[in-house]
């Protein structure tokens, strides 16, 4: 995904199959991340942006491996913590605000849950799109 996509992505906001995770405030955590996917996959699929507050500003990801963010190891990261096993797209794409970190998850026709036993579908909430058990 090219920076032009992303911004294109951000500017048309929240849905049932765009999640932005942001980390103004603070790092997300490897459980949140393998909660959203699974929550689009159970769905229609969708993109996670981590670096993008709900608001569509880019603050940025944190690094997640040292001081940078190996795309290879949180695709391995969510396939071995995801069952099905999901085989997410992850890509680090450079914004001038910050490096946001997409992650593309297709549907499954099967219910996905995390290996902790965690399964969740989005759905439109009162206040937005949200995940729900």
């Amino acid at each position: 995904m090219e920076v032009e996509e992303l911004r294109k992505l951000i500017a048309n906001g929240e849905s049932l199959t765009l999640e932005f995770k942001g980390e103004e405030r603070g790092a997300i955590s490897d459980r949140e991340i393998y909660e959203a996917i699974v929550c689009l996959a159970n769905v229609d699929g969708g993109t996670l942006l981590i670096g993008v507050e709900n608001d569509g500003r880019i603050t940025g990801a944190r690094p997640r491996h040292g001081t940078t963010t190996d795309s290879g190891k949180l695709q391995a990261a969510i396939f071995n913590n995801t069952e099905p096993r999901i085989n997410a797209r992850v890509s680090v794409i450079p914004a001038g605000e910050g490096d946001v970190i997409a992650i593309v998850v297709d549907r499954y026709h099967e219910i996905c849950a995390t290996k902790a036993g965690v399964s969740l579908r989005r759905v439109m909430g009162v206040q937005g799109p949200e995940c729900v058990p």
